[in-house]
C-alpha cells in the first residue's frame, strides 16, 4: 500500500491548490466587481470624437469661406 506520508503529502497539496485557486478567484471576482460599480461614473464623461476636434474642422471652415468669398 501507499505510505502514510505520500498521503498527506498529496491532500496537503490538494489543500494548498484550493486554496491558491480560491483567493485567485476573489482577486478576479473583486477587480470585475470594483470596476463595474465604477462604470456609470466614467459613462457620465463625454467622449469626444475624432470629427470634435478643431483642427480636423479648419479646412472645412476655409473652403467654406472660400465658397463664400468666390459667389
Amino acid at each position: 500500500m501507499v505510505k502514510e506520508w505520500v498521503t498527506v503529502s498529496v491532500i496537503a497539496f490538494g489543500v494548498i491548490i484550493a486554496i491558491v485557486g480560491v483567493v485567485a478567484y476573489l482577486r478576479m471576482y473583486k477587480k470585475v466587481a470594483w470596476s463595474s460599480s465604477q462604470a456609470p461614473e466614467a459613462a457620465e464623461q463625454p467622449i469626444e470624437s475624432v470629427t470634435d476636434s478643431p483642427a480636423l474642422l479648419e479646412p472645412e471652415l476655409e473652403s467654406a469661406k472660400d465658397r463664400t468669398d468666390k459667389s
